[in-house]
């Protein structure tokens, strides 16, 4: 990551729920690129001829975008002071409540919110995901591989694919942060900007603010490129992989993107793209 940034000034637009949805992007990855359930694998009885895998991405080996400086919401007159960041769980679990995302509470772990939505955000915004200390709960398992036979040369052969069943585990995320009501989401994270702030510098990184950052997470993903046809797999271990190395290649929450499925792929994109529109405009 390059310290050199550029300074920008950005309104404020509905910034806790794409801290929700970076935050979700980053816990579902690891389930997605290392699934500890174990993985099921269907089969295909009929012979189809598949295209070469393809996504569209100028770069499969994308780099991560330097970080553009964003100057931080101004801070709010409180008529309560805010609690303080070890003591602010039930505070915030109280504030998301009111937001309209049906079961939006149920998709969090609820201790440690603010330090855990701190630390995936930083980590989707350098392409990672959380391996450890995930802020949502996980998708249910397993995930499914479903082999196929593919036509090579007129004999039939075995290929793994990932299984269009696996979008289902994914669909409640997305729905969930459609529902978002954008204008009580406005309020929730300018209240508790400071703490989270604070929890940032805890990370002790050489970045401007955690307002940058969560900008810088959300392009990130909607750089992610879109998936054309099937997503085939390897296992040469014990994880799947991409069969394609273009694609394997890719940072990890782009990865993730492409095997959420293309639907929900993009209602995650088109929610992303209007509150950013609203946040820097």
């Amino acid at each position: 990551m390059r310290d050199d940034y550029q300074s920008r000034q950005s309104s404020y637009g509905t910034l806790i729920a794409i801290v929700v949805l970076v935050a979700i992007v980053a816990a579902a990855a690891f389930y997605y690129l290392r699934d500890d359930a174990p993985a099921q694998s269907q089969t295909v009885t009929s012979p189809v001829a598949v295209g070469p895998q393809t996504a569209t991405t100028s770069s499969a080996a994308a780099s991560v975008a330097p970080i553009v400086e964003y100057t931080p919401p101004a801070p709010v007159a409180e008529v309560a002071p805010l609690p303080t960041l070890n003591d602010s769980d039930s505070s915030v679990l109280a504030a998301l409540q009111q937001l309209r995302g049906e079961g939006l509470l149920q998709l969090l772990v609820p201790q440690e919110v603010i330090r855990k939505f701190v630390l995936a955000v930083n980590n989707v915004a350098e392409g990672k995901v959380i391996h450890e200390y995930r802020p949502v709960v996980s998708p249910p398992p397993p995930f499914i591989a479903e082999t196929f036979s593919v036509m090579v040369e007129g004999v039939a052969a075995d290929q793994e694919r990932v299984s269009p069943k696996n979008f289902q585990r994914y669909e409640p995320y997305a729905t969930t942060l459609a529902l978002i009501d954008s204008d009580a989401a406005v309020a929730v994270y300018r209240r508790f900007y400071p703490l989270m702030e604070e929890a940032f510098r805890e990370l002790g990184l050489k970045k401007p603010n955690f307002h940058s950052v969560l900008i810088a997470a959300i392009d990130n993903v909607l750089a992610s490129p879109d998936a054309q046809g099937d997503l085939l797999l390897v296992r040469p271990k014990v994880f799947y992989q991409y069969a394609d190395p273009a694609l394997e290649q890719l940072p990890q929450t782009h990865k993730l993107m492409l095997r959420m499925g293309p639907e929900n792929a993009r209602s995650v994109k088109a929610s992303l793209r209007q509150l950013r529109a609203r946040l820097v405009n």
